[in-house]
């Protein structure tokens, strides 16, 4: 289906290649929004950005940045926590305008271009009553989000979105284009599912396996910041291994004057099996302190994802976050979260536990990339920043938090980089960083593809 991969004619150097596709460089009317990352903490600054509209366009961009010799950047949806996707004189990839679907009914298939949305992919296999499951909010690019594993309301249920990955097709820094499955460059395809968004090419097009899907019971339940302690206590056995996987629970403890604010403890689960079960099954938590509020619906699936959706923030602010893994927390980690939620350092500042273990923990941990199969959840610590005093404050407080936290956490979501990390290849890949660097050196051997925390090859 596609090359042999052999070295292209730009590496022997000559005239200069040209970048193709939609071209943004300074100057240009649309310049500031197209520079701009989700998290608009981050103010830089490309010396070009390509807004690919097929493969060849992302073939063609990385032959240029070799030639001119200026770094590359990787882009589907601008969410990186740390706005590495994007870079100063460097190039931009950006495949936001690649978000072709197509859906084979028979074998339960869809193929992705890698730019669409996570909601926008929610919607097109609705049409079809089909789901991957892709994220939470519904503006991430799911190039970044399969990458680095993918935490959706149906991780529990199904697994993460990497895997129901069954073929990437990738450009890699030479310019060939890859097809990567289990038979073709597998040990790249092992990389993938897991090692992060941009270590190793540019990925224009997933193909996944689907799931059929279409009425689901939906819950929310709103605490006063009182409960918390004994929400969270009650709220985790949730996720512990043995309870039903049906059930994928989120639980959001905010404290500030923007955001959920207005329901400092937050509750919301999607449940697949009716609402008599799910009523049945939540009690221990409607149970739980004094809810100010609790809902229990049947509804379609597309309507209970928009209900999450709409529980983030989807419009770009300036932000700082980090989500460790955890497993039971005892009552000295929930102490420690009471006693940072109860002074938060800006305008907003909580923690979002995300329920997972159920189908994930059933794949081993080195049968992909993503190493933290048997964590109960991530919390993601966040705290929205301001002004610069303020944003000094908002990340001294995720970090202290973040520190305060390591006696109870097991490493650290890669798809919320934070640079504050020192040990980053043990946080985010545990025991599979080493067979990382291998694959690595394999496929990108002069490291052409380097960033804050890239994985770097290994040492021949």
């Amino acid at each position: 289906m596609f090359d042999k991969g052999r070295a292209p004619r730009f590496l022997r150097r000559g005239k200069e290649p040209k970048l193709t596709g939609r071209i943004v460089v300074p100057g240009n009317p649309q310049y500031n929004s197209a520079r701009q990352e989700f998290n608009t903490f981050f103010n830089k600054f490309p010396r070009v950005i390509v807004f690919a509209q097929k493969t060849q366009d992302v073939v063609n961009a990385i032959r240029w940045a070799r030639f001119n010799n200026v770094p590359i950047r990787m882009r589907s949806g601008r969410h990186s926590y740390e706005g590495l996707s994007v870079v100063n004189g460097g190039i931009v990839i950006d495949v936001s305008d690649m978000h072709d679907v197509d859906v084979n009914r028979k074998r339960g298939t869809a193929t992705v271009q890698t730019g669409i949305r996570g909601g926008a992919l929610n919607e097109a296999l609705w049409t079809e009553r089909r789901v991957v499951p892709v994220g939470l909010c519904r503006t991430t690019g799911i190039g970044g989000v399969t990458l680095g594993g993918g935490h959706s309301i149906l991780s529990r249920q199904f697994g993460l979105t990497q895997d129901h990955l069954l073929a990437a097709e990738i450009v890699m820094a030479d310019g060939r284009v890859l097809h990567a499955n289990a038979d073709q460059h597998p040990d790249l395809f092992w990389a993938l599912r897991g090692g992060g968004g941009g270590n190793f090419g540019v990925c224009t097009t997933f193909r996944y396996r689907t799931h059929p899907i279409n009425t689901v019971a939906y819950a929310e339940i709103t605490w006063d910041l009182r409960d918390m302690e004994r929400v969270i206590r009650v709220w985790q056995e949730y996720t512990a291994p043995g309870t039903d996987p049906r059930l994928g629970p989120l639980l959001m403890v905010s404290n500030g004057l923007q955001g959920p604010s207005q329901n400092p403890v937050f509750f919301q689960a999607v449940f697949l099996g009716s609402t008599t079960e799910m009523l049945k099954l939540l009690l221990p938590l409607l149970r739980t302190g004094s809810p100010r509020k609790a809902t229990i619906e049947k509804m379609t699936w597309i309507e209970s994802v928009r209900r999450v959706a709409d529980a983030q923030t989807s419009n770009p602010y300036p932000f700082k976050g980090v989500a460790p893994y955890v497993h039971r927390l005892p009552s000295a980690a929930i102490s420690t979260i009471r006693r940072f939620i109860e002074k938060p350092p800006t305008s907003s500042a909580g923690v979002f536990f995300h329920g997972l273990n159920g189908v994930v923990a059933k794949v081993p941990s080195r049968s992909t990339a993503y190493f933290w199969r048997r964590a109960w959840s991530d919390v993601t610590i966040q705290a929205t920043l301001g002004t610069p005093a303020e944003a000094k404050k908002g990340i001294r407080w995720v970090e202290n938090l973040r520190r305060a936290m390591l006696p109870f956490t097991h490493g650290v979501y890669v798809n919320t980089p934070d640079l504050y990390i020192k040990n980053w290849p043990q946080a985010y890949y545990g025991g599979n960083f080493d067979r990382l660097t291998r694959v690595k050196a394999k496929y990108d051997p002069k490291n052409i593809f380097k960033f804050p925390q890239s994985i770097p090859p290994a040492r021949r």
